[in-house]
This record gives structure tokens, C-alpha cells and sequence, in this order.
């Protein structure tokens, strides 16, 4: 047992021994690579180079033999090369040393060379002055004339922003600024606008004339879409001609819409297309003027086409009628769309919205001119241009979705009434009162057989004083003379109790023969029953389906209204036309119709229809107790039953 134990502790005795042996060597080789690394720095000094060679080269001799010679040899080895590393480190410092000092007597005498250098500038500086750059401004009384500025909630000062005079003008949490004074030499920068709000700016350029009237300067504030808006467009409010730069700026969002190419947006509302047309007997030319919602065509002479061609006018103009308004709620525009500098083709009139990162055109609206014949099946639906703008046009809205504009003819009697005076709070009661506030409309409606059984006592007890009821009709097709199935019962119940009674006749006469025999038809199926309103002779265009009437011209269509009720009058009652705005402008010649009563339909409070007219058709979804459904509401502005 205990010769394990000695065994164990000589095995642990050579083991560290060996460990230590290991460490020396490592010592060893770590100096010989310190010795190695020594030599490289030193190589480029060629007065040391030489001896620190050889010594090294003896000390790895020395080491080498002594790496396989006795410890003692090893150890008095270390000493020499310990002794040797503090000398080549010494050599190292000396050399350093004697390269900062080169470095630093070149300094001084770059140092030297700049002091003569700062105290010669200093002496030119004491002899010329630096010169600042030279400030100009386009108003010397600015800070005179400034505070005596007034325009609405904009207070005006002369402030002075990075160095520079500013005319500001300031309305609650912003301030606009032109600049009033400029550098000189600042070519891109002598008309400049700042916006500031809330401590941000916003910085743009552009031309304005300070010189002028200032408050022209004032930007005018819109709301688009509940969002507030500051508008650059010349002179606030109005305007004529379209505006060269035009801009928007939001002052939620902080960001600027400008946009200079609005003619372009303008005449992009349109597709312009020439197509000559050879007929038997003659040849003219169509210019098709196609929008987003409708074409137009408009026929033009050969002669004037040419004419067109050869002065390169071809491209409608819409810059010289061009006017735009500033309002509470967005920038209105409208113009007159001419041809050649001859014709007025139409009307265009939209608004300008911030669209992306510039202003767009929105809501662009496109009516044109047409002649009251423009329906006549001869015209071909062709447009023919005007040579003059209407003073006065009306508007109408055609089944394919065109809107055009007829012109009011100005020797015909204008309706006389005040629309100001006419109560349409109640949709199912419109009244028309006198200057004095009394109710002088009559309150009424027209039934056919389509509102059913109708319970007349109690449209009575409801208000209704008078009713238009529908006697028969001719058939769309073979053109046989129909009665109403419901016309007796309903002229027995609104006799019975107390209401007056007018009755009408839907036609489809096609000649003047058989609008007297729709007369005769009329007058053989009232005998007996108490008529002391109009009877009304209902002519109109079915839409919907392709009626013997549909395409009578407008001479001829006039020429049948007049038979009918020349037989009505002649057998002593009171005969009525009846139309919708489309007809009565464009189916029929009101010039010949004018002793013959009106009675006009259209379904809007805003009642613009300018030619007399006696009842009104104001509704057909009206309600009236004893009517189950909808029913056409009426008034009439005089009394019928009073011959």
C-alpha cells in the first residue's frame, strides 16, 4: 500500500515537471517571435540594422542549443535574452524620438507660416471691409402702408423672416407672407410665399405683383369635403379667364395642389371627331362631341367646315367665356364651349378639387344649345350650332341622358307668378299665396285607372277641391279610341261630393281628322256630368315603346293640338294642353298655341318653367286619404269653375 502511494507521487512529481518544461518552451518560442517581430521594425534603420542582426543571429544559435542542452544553460540563456529585448526596445524608443522631432520642427514651420498667413489677413481685413450681399425691395412704404391693411379676418403686418421684409397677413392659427425684400443676386428667389401654422412652414415660389392692390394678395379660405383650404387665384372671390396658376393649399394636411395645365384638363372633358356625310342632294359635315355621360352631334356645312379646316380651328375654344367663383364651399366654373369664333356649341361648368398632388376638374357638366325643332324626325337628331348665346336658355334633360339648353323666346307671355310665395313644406300640399300672405291656389289632383277604387268622401274631407280625370285614350298601336275603365265611377264620386272635375284625353292622333274625332270622342262621353275644369288634351312622346305618334314633327304635332281644341271650344269649354317640360319646348310650337291653356308638369321645388301655365303638376307619388298608392298632385293658380 505504500509503495502505491510513492508511485503516485513520482507520477505526479514527473507530471509537473514535465508541465513545467512545457511552459518554458512556450517562454521560449513566445520571446523568439518578439525577437522576430523586434527585427521587422528595425529593418528600415540601416546604422542599427546591422548589429541588431548579428545579435539576434548569435542569440538564436545560443537558443537553439541551449534548447537541447541543461537547464543551467537555459536559464543564464533567458537572462541574455531578457537583457537583449531591453536594448532593441531601447533603439525603438530613440528612433521614435528622433522621428517626432523631425515632425515637430516641420510643424513650426508650418505653424509659422500660417500665423503670417492669419496676421497678413488680419492687416488686409483692418484695410478693406467684407462686403454682405445687396438687398432690394419692391415697396419702400410697406411699414407704413402694412397696418392700415383691412380685409375681412386678416389683420396685415410687415414682419421680417431669415433677414427679409414680408407683407403677412394672418387669420387666427395662420399667417400667409409675401416677400417684400429680396437679395439681389437671388435670381430664383425674389418672389417667394410662406404658410405658418402651429410652428410649421411651408415655403413656395411665386409671381405676385406687391405693387399693386396688397388685399389682392389675401388668399380666400373654402371648405372641400369639410376640409379647409386656402385658394391662390388672383383676385379673391372672382375671376375671368382660366387662372395661369392656380393653388390650393390644405391647412390640415399642410400640402399645396397647383396646377398650370388646366386648359388641358379642361379639353380633356372631350372627344372631338369630324365625319363628312354624302346624301343624295347634299353633303355636310357632323362634329360629334362625345362627353363621359353623352354625345351631341352638330351638323355643319361643307363650306364652314372647310373654313374651319383651313384657319386650323377645329378645337372647340372655352378660355374667352371663362369664369370661376370662390365660395364657402369649393371654386365653381363655367364657360361657353364656341366654335371657330362663330358658333356657341354649349355650356361647361364644373368645380376644382386637389386631386393626387395637383388640382382636377370635378362634377364637369356639359349642356348644349339646340333650336326648339331639334326633335323633329327631319333634323335627324343633328344640332344645329348658334351663331349667338341666348340671353335667356332653359334646361332640359333628354331620354339618352343629354342636357340641352333652348333658348326662351322672349315675345311669348312669362309666367307671372313669384315662386318666393310658394309654400312646399308639405310635399303633399304645395300653396301659393298673393303679396298679401292669402292662399290663392286650389288644391288638386288627376286620377286614371290606376289608382283603383277611390274613395271620393274622403279625398274631399282631405282638401282636394278639384280633380283631373282621365277619360280615355287612343291605342299606341291600330289607333282605336279607348274609354277609361274607371272614368264613370270616378266622375259620379267626385260630383257626388263636391269636387270640381276637369278630365283629359291621352292621344296618339297621328292627323288633324282624328284630333277632332278625339274631341267629338271627349265631348259624347261627358254629357251628364258636371265638367267645369279644363279638358285637357295630353299629348307627349312614349319613351318606352315605339307609339304612331312618336314621329310627328313638330308642325304637325302643333297643328293636331290646335284641332282638338278648336272642336273643345267651339262646343263651350275650356280646352288645356298638358306636357312635361321636354314637350313643351321641343314638341310643340308654343308661338301657335298661346290662347290655349297650359298645364305644366314638373317633379322639383325649384319650378323655373317661364311661359304662363294655369295648374301645376307638382308630384307623382303624392299621398291623399282615400287613395290607396301614389297619385299626381296638383294646384291651380285660378278658379276654372268661374267662367
Amino acid at each position: 500500500m505504500e509503495e502505491n502511494n510513492n508511485l503516485e507521487d513520482l507520477q505526479k512529481a514527473y507530471e509537473a515537471d514535465q508541465q513545467r518544461k512545457a511552459s518554458k518552451e512556450e517562454e521560449l518560442r513566445d520571446a523568439k517571435e518578439y525577437l522576430e517581430l523586434l527585427l521587422k521594425e528595425v529593418e528600415g534603420k540601416e546604422t542599427e540594422a546591422a548589429g541588431l542582426r548579428e545579435s539576434l543571429a548569435e542569440s538564436r544559435e545560443k537558443i537553439d542549443q541551449l534548447t537541447k542542452g541543461p537547464k543551467a544553460k537555459q536559464r543564464k540563456l533567458t537572462r541574455r535574452v531578457l537583457f537583449i529585448m531591453v536594448i532593441v526596445e531601447l533603439l525603438c524608443i530613440i528612433g521614435l524620438l528622433s522621428y517626432f522631432v523631425f515632425i515637430k520642427d516641420d510643424a513650426s514651420e508650418d505653424t509659422g507660416e500660417a500665423v503670417s498667413a492669419i496676421e497678413k489677413s488680419e492687416t488686409e481685413t483692418d484695410e478693406e471691409k467684407i462686403t454682405l450681399p445687396e438687398k432690394k425691395k419692391y415697396r419702400e412704404d410697406l411699414q407704413t402702408l402694412a397696418p392700415s391693411l383691412i380685409a375681412g379676418n386678416f389683420k396685415c403686418s410687415c414682419e421680417t423672416r431669415d433677414g427679409l421684409e414680408y407683407l403677412v397677413f394672418t387669420d387666427d392659427d395662420i399667417s400667409i407672407g409675401y416677400k417684400n425684400e429680396y437679395y439681389a443676386e437671388d435670381v430664383a428667389l425674389r418672389k417667394c410665399v410662406f404658410i405658418e401654422k402651429n410652428g410649421r412652414r411651408y415655403l413656395f415660389t411665386a409671381d405676385y405683383d406687391i405693387m399693386g392692390d396688397p388685399l389682392e394678395l389675401i388668399p380666400v379660405t373654402t371648405y372641400i369635403d369639410n376640409t379647409r383650404y386656402l385658394v391662390f387665384a388672383g383676385k379673391p372671390g372672382t375671376g375671368s379667364g382660366i387662372p395661369s396658376m392656380l393653388r390650393l393649399f390644405d391647412c390640415e394636411g399642410f400640402k399645396l395642389y397647383e396646377s398650370d395645365h388646366l386648359e388641358k384638363k379642361l379639353l380633356g372633358l372631350f372627344d372631338f371627331e369630324y365625319t363628312e356625310v354624302q346624301a343624295e342632294d347634299t353633303s355636310y359635315v357632323v362634329l360629334t362631341a362625345k362627353t363621359s355621360k353623352a354625345e351631341y352631334r352638330y351638323r355643319l356645312e361643307s363650306t364652314e367646315y372647310d373654313e374651319i379646316v383651313y384657319f386650323e380651328r377645329h378645337i372647340p375654344d372655352m378660355y374667352e367665356d371663362f369664369t370661376y367663383e370662390i365660395g364657402e364651399d369649393g371654386i365653381r366654373w363655367s364657360t361657353i364651349v364656341r366654335l371657330y369664333d362663330k358658333y356657341a356649341l354649349g355650356t361647361l361648368e364644373g368645380a376644382f378639387i386637389p386631386v393626387g398632388n395637383e388640382i382636377g376638374i370635378a362634377e364637369g357638366k356639359y349642356a348644349s344649345f339646340i333650336q326648339k325643332e331639334y326633335a323633329d324626325p327631319e333634323g335627324m337628331g343633328l344640332i344645329l350650332p348658334q351663331e349667338k348665346v341666348p340671353d335667356r336658355y332653359y334646361p332640359i334633360i333628354w331620354e339618352t341622358g343629354q342636357r340641352f339648353l333652348v333658348a326662351i323666346n322672349e315675345s311669348l307671355k312669362m309666367a307671372p307668378y313669384d315662386f318666393s310665395r310658394l309654400n312646399t313644406d308639405d310635399s303633399n300640399n304645395f300653396v301659393y299665396y298673393d303679396g298679401d300672405g292669402q292662399e290663392i291656389s286650389i288644391r288638386g289632383i288627376d286620377v286614371s285607372k290606376f289608382q283603383g277604387n277611390i274613395d271620393w268622401k274622403k279625398v274631399a274631407a282631405s282638401g282636394v277641391k278639384f280633380v283631373i280625370i282621365r277619360l280615355g285614350y287612343r291605342g299606341m298601336n291600330e289607333g282605336t279610341l279607348e274609354i277609361d275603365n274607371y272614368y264613370r265611377a270616378n266622375i259620379k264620386g267626385a260630383n257626388a261630393n263636391g269636387i270640381k272635375v276637369g278630365v283629359y284625353f291621352f292621344s296618339e292622333a297621328i292627323t288633324t281628322e282624328e284630333a277632332v274625332e278625339e274631341a267629338e270622342f271627349v265631348l259624347n262621353n261627358i254629357k251628364g256630368y258636371d265638367v267645369s275644369y279644363p279638358i285637357v288634351f295630353d299629348t307627349e312622346k312614349v319613351t318606352t315603346y315605339d307609339a304612331r305618334a312618336n314621329n310627328l314633327s313638330m308642325k304637325e304635332r302643333t297643328d293636331i293640338c290646335i284641332a282638338f281644341c278648336d272642336k273643345i271650344r267651339e262646343a263651350g269649354y275650356t280646352p288645356m294642353i298638358y306636357a312635361n317640360t321636354r314637350y313643351m319646348l321641343t314638341g310643340i310650337d308654343l308661338s301657335r298655341l298661346e290662347d290655349i291653356e297650359k298645364w305644366f308638369a314638373v317633379y322639383s321645388k325649384d319650378i323655373k318653367f317661364p311661359y304662363e301655365y294655369g295648374i301645376l303638376q307638382y308630384s307623382e307619388t303624392g299621398k291623399i286619404d282615400g287613395i290607396s298608392g301614389n297619385v299626381d298632385l296638383d294646384i291651380a293658380f285660378k278658379d276654372y269653375s268661374q267662367k
